[in-house]
C-alpha cells in the first residue's frame, strides 16, 4: 500500500511531495493501520517521533502512546496538517540535516516511527544514521519499508519509490549504527501476493478508483486472514519489511 511522503530533499522539482505518494483510500484502513500499530506497540512510549506522516491518521493512536511529534520536508503536509489536528504537533524537518533533527529534539526522543519512507530517499542510510542519533539510549527505530523488488511495479513508480528492500538490506544499512536489532522480519504475505499481481496491470494513478478499491476490499477482507498467515511467512516473503532496533 502506498502510503507515507518523505523524499530527500533536493535541487530538482521532480520528486514526488506529501499527498502525491499514496492513495487517499490509506487513510480509511483502519484494520491495517491497527495491524501496522500493533507491531511495534510495546516501544511506543515517552517522546514518539512520526517520520513522514502521510494522511496524518497514525498520530491519533500515537498520540494517545506518548508526547508525539509528526515531522516531513514538505511544508505543504505540515501546514495541512497543523490546521486539521491543531491538537496535534507538526515540523518541518529535513531527516537528511542532522542539525535539524538535534534542533528539534535537543533531548533526544524514545521512539522514531517511520512508516513507508525510507524507500523514497537517495541516500537512506544517512537518513537512517540521524534518526539513530536523535534517539535516547533505549530509545527504539521502528522501520516498515516496501519488501522486495520482484514486487516493483507502476504503484511504485507512481509512489517515486527508489526501491524495495529486503531484510539483509535492512540489516546492512544498522550494522555500523549503534544499535541492537530486536526484530527483523517479512510482514504480510497477503499484501504482497496482491502487490505482485499488480505487476500484471498498468497503473496511472494511485488515486483512481481501482487502486482505492483494492485497498478498501484488502483492509475489509484479507488483513485477518494476512494476520493469522503472518508467522509463517516472516523469514522469507511479505509486502514488507518489519524492523525494530534498539539505541545502545
Amino acid at each position: 500500500m502506498a502510503q507515507t511522503s518523505f523524499p530527500a530533499q533536493s535541487t530538482t522539482e521532480s520528486l514526488k511531495v506529501g499527498a502525491d505518494t499514496y492513495s487517499s483510500a490509506i487513510a480509511d484502513a483502519q484494520n491495517y493501520m491497527n495491524w501496522v500499530i500493533d507491531q511495534f506497540r510495546p516501544y511506543l512510549k515517552g517522546a514518539i517521533v512520526e517520520v513522514g506522516f502521510g494522511h496524518g491518521l497514525y498520530s491519533r493512536v500515537l498520540g494517545e502512546l506518548g508526547a508525539y511529534c509528526g515531522v516531513d520536508h514538505d511544508r505543504e503536509s505540515v501546514e495541512r496538517a497543523t490546521k486539521a489536528m491543531p491538537d496535534r504537533n507538526f515540523a518541518v524537518c529535513d531527516i537528511l540535516v542532522r542539525d535539524q533533527l538535534s534542533s528539534l529534539f535537543p533531548q533526544g526522543v524514545d521512539a522514531v516511527f517511520t512508516i513507508n519512507v525510507l524507500e523514497h530517499i537517495e541516500d537512506d542510510a544517512t537518513a537512517i544514521a540521524n534518526l539513530v542519533q536523535v534517539l535516547k539510549p533505549g530509545g527504539h527505530l521502528l522501520i516498515s519499508v516496501p519488501a522486495l523488488m520482484l514486487l516493483y511495479n507502476d504503484l511504485d513508480r507512481l509512489a517515486g519509490h527508489c526501491r524495495r528492500y529486503t531484510t539483509t538490506r535492512l540489516a546492512k544499512l544498522l550494522a555500523d549504527q549503534p544499535v541492537e536489532l530486536v526484530r527483523l522480519n517479512y510482514f504480510n504475505p497477503i499484501g504482497g501476493l496482491g502487490w505482485l499481481a499488480n505487476r500484471l496491470k498498468r497503473h496511472q494513478s494511485l488515486n483512481d478508483a481501482a487502486v482505492n478499491g483494492q485497498i478498501a476490499l484488502f483492509d475489509k477482507y484479507a488483513v485477518p486472514l494476512s494476520r493469522a498467515l503472518d508467522p509463517l511467512s516472516r523469514s522469507f516473503f511479505g509486502q514488507s519489511v518489519t524492523c525494530i532496533a534498539r539505541r545502545l
